[in-house]
């Protein structure tokens, strides 16, 4: 096997991972799959409870040389209504570990109806060209996934140095301590430590 099939080998591996994930992550939060717009949520007879509307989602999986891996999910809803059900704007922020094949091993969240705020969301210049230079072999990386309307983004990054990224970090680490710490579990508080 030549290294571009290697390469192309390891890319659908990680896709496929990042589907299994993504699809565990989901049904943690009674989802059928993580996408911007409108979601039918079902009772256990597969009829229509409710419709809600997620506006956004990101995730960042982080994975520390040495140490461990898990990740941080924001989920931002839209106010709606469906049939007398009234589902208030709230944003969900969480952070959670997963196995070696994607499936989220362990998940602790907040949900916030008044006065949120999600600093994450506001950063909006990110260099796509520099975030580090020079080799990277061991330290963290992350992989961050951003679903809006009409929008998918995913970026890889390893041990970032530039200013912007540096602010984003900042914000992943403040969201990532403070989830941690009210988690109690002792992974999550390890990964941020």
């Amino acid at each position: 096997m030549n290294r571009i099939e290697t390469k192309q080998s390891h890319e659908l591996t990680v896709f496929q991972f990042n589907q299994t994930l993504k699809k565990s992550l989901a049904h943690k939060f009674g989802l059928d799959g993580l996408y911007s717009g409108g979601h039918i949520i079902r009772n256990e007879k597969g009829w229509r409870d409710n419709e809600i509307v997620i506006d956004y989602i990101w995730i960042t999986k982080i994975n520390i040389s040495f140490k461990g891996f898990g990740g941080l999910i924001t989920i931002k809803f839209h106010k709606s209504e469906f049939r007398g059900i009234k589902n208030p704007e709230k944003l969900i922020q969480g952070i959670f570990l997963y196995d070696s094949k994607g499936i989220v091993t362990e998940l602790y969240f907040k949900e916030k109806v008044k006065g949120f705020n999600d600093p994450v969301k506001n950063i909006n210049d990110l260099e796509l060209f520099t975030a580090k230079k020079g080799i990277t072999i061991d330290g963290i990386s992350y992989e961050y996934n951003v679903i809006a309307q009409n929008i998918e983004t995913h970026f890889s990054v390893d041990n970032p140095n530039s200013d912007q990224w540096k602010n984003w970090e900042k914000e992943i680490w403040n969201l990532g301590n403070k989830l941690a710490q009210e988690s109690s579990n002792k992974e999550m508080k390890q990964l941020f430590e």
